[in-house]
């Protein structure tokens, strides 16, 4: 049994009838949150300061459903990370590694060498003076990202996020709503408001000295007492209002039990600030406050962890994890998912050749795409093995591009293959000769015909070679 393009279409038509989509890779969320005005009383930011959202376990069997859909498909888009800037000298200044400008480029490369594919691209140290800088405040973009023609920083997040659409990306950031450090903003406010974990006696509690800087953890659950998780939350939409158009947002070790040095361990004591004494149950609870806080204003959030130092996964709440660790058999991938390509610390070795990343894209995400698209039209059940081995045969792989509107492959090989046949989908039965084009991350580049006889194609392949295949 073959997927067809066709069968898929009929199932994405399905989901686009009961809903609408929104983002580049959006899933059937409800046409009340995507594409329409929302009245100004449901402004989230509009809600009273002591506004707080419901803090109650949601029990995903009960539908098997998220518990409001999913603005992306996660388990059917790319979603990486771009490193841009990390803080040094005890946070004083700033190395940049890629600025807004060049993140661009890389997206351009990105979208080369994934063939278009939806793709979620979440920005590491868009912020002050780089990754981790001045945590908990998110109120200032890092100058030194800044496009020579724009008058702010802010004004070149602004533009790339526009630009990146054009490349079949959503651009988003990565945040920590967990640690603070001494050089914030908002320290001493945190402090006086107990926010900051403090021990019995009252000092700060020490977390991890994260690059050169000790870091202390805070309570989520003081927080949104305070009101001042929800006007942090609210101060960042302000300043940027076009994370709502990108309907996603990726919180960083959003953990229920933080990394503690021994010395700041209370044994007994499972929560984060032994000074208030919360558990970790009501921790957690203020972790859902913001989960459904974000989505409020429409945005999803992913995580750096599914299971890993928590007292739940969130499933139904967060539809991916960086790490994901299984958080059950019966949890299919388009209701909670890990990353399909990293692709972060390839961009960080060479961001104009992308190391390694055309064989990740061919031989694991594509494949993993196709799947999940099946997994999309057939109930949830995953592809026959047979079905899998057609499209991926060890080192060497031919599979459909499931978000072309025409029939579209790609084909990779390995190690090299000589007049290797494919046996293509039911949807090539009619094709008489494929056009196709070699693939690299600097371009696209004619590569002859070949013809399809009897829907099968027959490919010879240098190692490290990939081809695009179409109809002709």
């Amino acid at each position: 049994m073959n997927l067809t393009k066709t069968t898929l279409r009929i199932a994405i038509l399905a989901v686009l009838i009961a809903g609408s989509r929104g983002g580049c890779c959006a899933s059937n969320a409800d046409t009340s949150q995507i594409g329409m005005t929302r009245p100004a009383s449901d402004d989230p930011a509009l809600r009273p300061a002591n506004y707080q959202p419901s803090s109650e376990y949601y029990d995903w069997r009960k539908t098997g459903r998220p518990e409001r859909p999913w603005f992306h498909k996660y388990d059917q888009c790319l979603v990486m990370k771009i490193f841009l800037a990390q803080r040094i000298n005890q946070g004083k200044d700033c190395e940049v590694h890629l600025t807004f400008e060049q993140a661009l480029d890389v997206i351009e490369r990105l979208d080369r060498i994934t063939c278009g594919a939806p793709k979620i691209v979440y920005l590491v140290g868009w912020q002050y003076n780089g990754h981790d800088s001045k945590y908990p405040a998110w109120g200032d973009v890092n100058a030194r990202l800044k496009r020579q023609q724009d008058t702010t920083a802010l004004d070149s997040l602004r533009w790339l996020m526009r630009e990146a659409r054009k490349h079949h990306t959503t651009v988003s950031l990565h945040i920590n709503a967990l640690d603070a450090y001494e050089d914030s903003p908002l320290w001493q406010e945190y402090l006086e408001k107990n926010i900051i974990a403090k021990n019995k006696q009252g000092a700060p509690l020490k977390g991890i000295v994260w690059n050169g800087l000790q870091s202390y953890p805070l309570s989520y659950a003081r927080e949104w007492e305070t009101g001042c998780a929800k006007r942090r939350i609210d101060g960042l939409l302000k300043m940027l209002p076009e994370l709502k158009e990108a309907h996603t947002i990726h919180i960083d070790a959003f953990h229920t039990y933080p990394p503690l040095p021994g010395e700041s361990q209370v044994s007994g004591f499972k929560g984060i600030s032994p000074f208030l004494g919360y558990g970790p149950e009501q921790e957690c609870a203020a972790q859902r406050k913001t989960l459904r806080y974000f989505r409020d204003y429409g945005l999803d959030v992913t995580s750096e962890h599914s299971a890993g130092g928590r007292l739940e996964p969130f499933i139904g709440l967060q539809p991916m994890a960086w790490v994901y660790e299984s958080v059950g058999p019966d949890v299919p991938p388009s209701l909670y998912c890990g990353s399909l390509m990293h692709a972060e610390a390839e961009i960080g070795t060479d961001p104009k050749k992308l190391p390694g990343l055309l064989e990740q894209f061919c031989l694991k995400a594509d494949p993993e795409i196709w799947a999940n698209a099946w997994r999309e039209a057939h109930g949830n059940q995953p592809p026959p093995e047979s079905d899998r081995e057609r499209v991926l045969q060890g080192g060497d792989c031919c599979v459909s591009l499931v978000w072309k509107k025409d029939l579209t492959l790609a084909a990779y090989s390995r190690d090299g293959c000589a007049h290797k046949t494919w046996e293509l989908p039911a949807d090539w039965k009619h094709v008489k000769t494929a056009r196709l084009t070699r693939l690299t991350v600097e371009q696209m580049t004619p590569a002859g015909t070949a013809e399809v006889n009897d829907g099968k194609l027959t490919l010879s392949l240098a190692g490290g070679h990939a081809v695009v295949i179409t109809s002709q």
